[in-house]
């Protein structure tokens, strides 16, 4: 699996193959685990009481916790040293930062914390420095997220939105030169925007209901159901003014 794999994040690069005398992070063979699986769905289990089994309630997804084993190579003490030094360092403030997995052809991305980093000089000397490492991601949302498509949805025009991913995405609209008042229409209901600032750029994030002026919040102005476009569907969204809508293939 470590052929054609590379992670990149916060200016670090880690590669499933390195080049002859090439330095760097080279991923172990079957050394990232974590990102094409995730754990047993969480679920609040809930008894019937005085009777067999639970009652039905929503599964979720746990946290995606991201495990990654390889080897500093290096082409001199100081070097492999440095490098020690990076890995030791990658997110070690605990903030939050993007990584990018190059696999199989395709780029996805998650919003991680790195919550350890390890690398030990093994000692090993010749014309090569070794020195293994480890780091382990913990990402909150487990979700991976790929391509973003842009749909140009002119007022009053119904057009067709889609999902490429495994997983339910849920759609970014954008207003320029947004009215004080608008409305988006989907298969899932209506959202209506009333009493909101005039003028700039409205975004309404659909994982939220939450709509924004140029960036800023703003409280109130959003009434209706909140959806996310199932996978591989196609659902027709209308606007009562012109605007756009961003999707971004979602995965797990």
């Amino acid at each position: 699996m470590s052929d054609g794999l590379t992670i990149r994040g916060r200016g670090v690069t880690l590669r499933g193959t390195l080049g002859p005398s090439e330095s760097g992070f080279l991923i172990k063979e079957d050394g990232l685990q974590g990102w094409e699986a995730l754990p047993a769905g969480r679920r609040e289990a809930l008894v019937r009481a005085l009777s067999h089994g639970e009652h039905d309630v929503p599964v979720k997804l746990p946290a995606r916790v991201i495990t990654v084993d390889g080897n500093i190579v290096a082409n001199s003490v100081y070097e492999l040293n440095r490098m020690g030094h990076q890995i030791r360092g990658w997110g070690a403030a605990g903030d939050r930062f993007t990584i990018a997995v190059d696999l199989q052809g395709e780029t996805l991305t998650a919003t991680v914390r790195t919550i350890s980093r390890e690398a030990t000089d093994s000692g090993v000397r010749g014309s090569t420095f070794y020195a293994p490492f480890q780091v382990q991601f913990l990402a909150p949302d487990p979700r991976k997220y790929g391509e973003t498509t842009t749909f140009t949805v002119p007022s009053g025009t119904a057009t067709a939105v889609y999902s490429r991913g495994n997983f339910p995405a849920h759609p970014l609209i954008e207003i320029p030169s947004a009215p004080a008042a608008y409305s988006v229409t989907s298969p899932a209901g209506v959202f209506n925007v009333n009493g909101a600032t005039a003028g700039g750029t409205h975004r309404i994030d659909m994982r939220t209901g939450r709509v924004y002026r140029n960036g800023a919040w703003m409280p109130g102005v959003g009434r209706g159901p909140v959806w996310a476009v199932p996978q591989d569907e196609v659902w027709e969204h209308t606007l009562s003014t012109s605007g756009v809508i961003r999707m971004t293939d979602t995965f797990v």
